[in-house]
């Protein structure tokens, strides 16, 4: 299958990996910008450049991060008649996102957005399952759930040795959510779904905001496919910005309360590696790696790693899961919904659910270094065997032959055989009703 990528991330390697030769497209936002930046003229722009680059090769598949891959072409109306650039060419376009539709598409109108998310053409990979699950409710289709990965490169699969960074553990990763500074006032009605949705999940476990917002409360109806595109983005848009309170308190309840519980019960024993930290919570933190191959050996070097996902997250895993397993590093993580479903927990990695739990397996794997050293090597063939990007772009590729695989016939009814039987040889089957 013939694929193009749009930029030259982990997906270009990906296809390197299992064998495809993708034609690189550049992204609609300028180099050093947020590639969540583009807006339309930009889109329409790279529309433009993306046929330049395409005189010659038609690719089946345009495959993006965060709708990167969304553009657009003019049709015979001019600017005021825009068509899909991927359409226009007889491409499936698919993006996999690991950020919110309104993150994404900053420089977009979203009603714009909306209207497009509405085309069969177009498959959206998420990688939440609990936000895979809202977009598909919401009436948007062709949603698919796929789950983050490790980058296709080589890595040192050596039995890990004796750590040579000083301490007990580390977390990797920036403080993330604002919402809480100093001064940052939200209206008090965006408040109330996201405690409710809190609350509800102090009691029942895993039930999702979309759950908790739309069906057992009813605080709004959702969005069909069915309804006028403007009414829908509308309603999706109110949504969205109730939601936002929830993911800041998620951050908290998944994140951040353990990176200030770890340094304030460990202090330089726990490494914490990222920005803001200092800032919003007072904790002594460094800067990220400067390359990757620092952030890769970290894991390897480090007794365990502490890994914690940010507020978008209702259910899934995060990338750093997979690079962490990947590298060969030992993996204790928070008990994400999704975490049975790619590891086997206690033999491929670890997790916890509350503090003493955290404190409590930190302990125990720090006096068991060959448990810790047997379930990092576990973890580790684990995930090369099943967890990297051209492992996920098989499911992307199979997904695309089913949703352009042509329609089976029906099979033939009682009247069609019986009029099948009595054709004559050679002449064409006619009509059972009247001329």
């Amino acid at each position: 299958m013939d694929i193009a990528v749009v930029g030259r991330g982990w997906w270009h390697k990906a296809c390197v990996a299992a064998g495809h030769e993708p034609l690189e497209l550049p992204s609609p936002a300028p180099p050093e910008a947020n590639p969540y930046s583009a807006d339309l003229p930009a889109r329409l722009e790279a529309g433009r450049k993306w046929q330049s680059l395409l005189q010659d090769r038609r690719p089946e598949v345009i495959l993006d991060n965060g709708g990167t891959g969304l553009a657009f072409v003019e049709g015979p109306g001019g600017t005021q008649d825009l068509k899909l650039f991927h359409e226009k060419i007889g491409a499936v376009l698919v993006s996999h996102f690991v950020d919110p539709l309104v993150t994404v598409f900053q420089g977009m109108p979203f009603g714009a957005v909306w209207q497009c998310l509405r085309t069969p053409t177009w498959i959206k990979c998420v990688w939440d399952h609990a936000q895979a699950i809202e977009l598909e409710q919401m009436g948007v289709p062709n949603v698919v759930h796929l789950p983050m990965a490790a980058l296709d490169q080589p890595y040192c699969t050596e039995p890990l040795g004796e750590p040579t960074v000083p301490g007990a553990a580390s977390f990797v990763g920036g403080q993330n959510t604002s919402y809480f500074a100093e001064g940052n006032t939200v209206p008090t009605p965006n408040l109330l779904p996201g405690t409710l949705a809190q609350a509800v999940q102090a009691e029942l476990g895993e039930v999702t905001f979309f759950d908790v917002f739309y069906n057992l409360y009813r605080l709004r109806t959702p969005p069909a496919l069915c309804e006028e595109v403007s009414a829908a983005a509308s309603k999706a848009v109110e949504y969205f910005n109730a939601k936002l309170f929830y993911n800041a308190t998620r951050c908290i309840r998944q994140r951040d309360r353990f990176a200030i519980f770890l340094k304030r019960q460990l202090g330089d024993d726990f490494h914490l590696i990222g920005r803001r930290w200092d800032t919003a919570y007072a904790l002594d933190c460094r800067e990220p790696f400067a390359s990757d191959a620092e952030y890769l050996a970290h894991f390897r070097e480090v007794p365990i790693n502490i890994n914690l996902v940010n507020g978008n997250a209702e259910t899934a895993l995060n990338m750093r899961h997979f690079e962490i397993t990947a590298a060969g590093g030992f993996l204790l993580c928070y008990h994400q919904a999704e975490i049975e479903r790619y590891f086997s927990v206690g033999h491929e990695c670890e997790t916890f659910r509350n503090e003493q739990e955290l404190l409590e397996k930190i302990r125990h794997y720090l006096a068991h270094p060959e448990k810790r050293r047997e379930i990092a090597l576990a973890g580790q063939r684990r995930t090369l065997r099943e967890h990297l990007y051209s492992h996920r772009l098989k499911t992307i590729l199979e997904t695309v032959r089913r949703a352009t695989a042509p329609a089976p016939a029906p099979p033939p009814t009682p009247s069609d055989l019986i009029a099948a039987k009595a054709q004559p040889a050679g002449s064409k089957h006619r009509s059972l009703t009247a001329d």
